[in-house]
């Protein structure tokens, strides 16, 4: 339990960073008094996706987060747009281009989207072998 509300928490504490050094003014406290840094936070992003090179399908929750990557940057730059801070297309083309990358060559692309517990399919049991039996046989006695 602890290990999930840490994570939590710093998972928060990065998405709460990055919307305030990017997007939301009101949120650039959480970036200066919780010391999350983007450029950090974009090394480890970095070296997981490094690691997960040796061995793609073993590492499918750093592909995941590599192909939300280019998602995210895209919906930064949008609102960075309408902000009036222009739109970078730059960093849109890197995210996306290895976004579809990503998608197109992992393996097991049907992996990629976790399954929902309520659409899972369970497997179906394998039915078991008829025993032929003939009416006029008497059942076999043990004794």
């Amino acid at each position: 339990m602890l290990l999930r509300i840490g994570l939590l928490l710093m998972g928060i504490g990065l998405v709460g960073g990055a919307v305030g050094t990017d997007l939301v003014e009101s949120f650039r406290s959480i970036d200066e008094q919780v010391g999350t840094n983007g450029s950090a936070a974009a090394a480890v992003l970095g070296v997981g996706l490094i690691v997960a090179a040796v061995n793609p399908s073993g590492s499918i929750a750093w592909v995941r987060a590599g192909i939300l990557y280019g998602l995210v940057v895209l919906a930064f730059e949008i609102v960075s747009q309408f902000q009036g801070r222009g739109f970078h297309l730059g960093p849109v083309i890197f995210g996306l281009a290895f976004t579809l990358l990503l998608i197109a060559t992992y393996p097991e692309g049907r992996k990629l989207l976790p399954a929902s517990p309520l659409h899972s399919e369970k497997p179906t049991p394998e039915p078991e072998p008829a025993v032929e039996s003939h009416p006029d046989e008497e059942p076999e006695k043990t004794g």
